[in-house]
């Protein structure tokens, strides 16, 4: 099955929200903006860290540390540790295709944990609106 492109999404914000708490604490640049500008090269646009989406990005993916952690593991090694599908099959001691699967799986749980939390968001308000009324 194909990943979620909009969990992929959150994943890759996720692993660069950890690299910037890991690396200067606040999520700020550590290096002047104008010094990653070199005349004439071709690089990538960079985009803002979101640190609210990589805090609760965070908090699904913790979800999983207990009841599923061969996704939190296969999670981990992909993105926070950049180890990419074959560095994660030597690390976790398993195929490629079972990366793949792992992967696929935890999309569907993750987007499922978001599901749910944006439901219970919506049903608090609404409780909220309720007793105001």
């Amino acid at each position: 099955m194909a990943r979620l492109d909009w969990i992929v999404a959150r994943l890759n914000n996720w692993a660069r929200w950890r690299a910037s708490m890991a690396g200067s604490g606040l999520g700020y640049s550590s290096q002047a903006a104008f010094l990653n500008d070199l005349p004439g090269a071709d690089r990538e646009v960079k985009l803002p860290i979101d640190d609210i989406e990589g805090s609760i990005t965070d908090e699904a993916v913790k979800s999983l540390e207990h009841s599923r952690p061969h996704l939190y593991a296969v999670l981990w090694c992909m993105y926070p540790f950049g180890l990419g599908v074959s560095g994660t099959c030597k690390r976790l001691g398993c195929d490629r295709s079972n990366v793949y699967s792992l992967l696929d799986v935890a999309d569907r749980q993750l987007a499922a944990w978001f599901t749910d939390r944006a439901d219970r968001q919506r049903a608090a308000a609404a409780e909220k609106r309720s007793f105001t009324s």
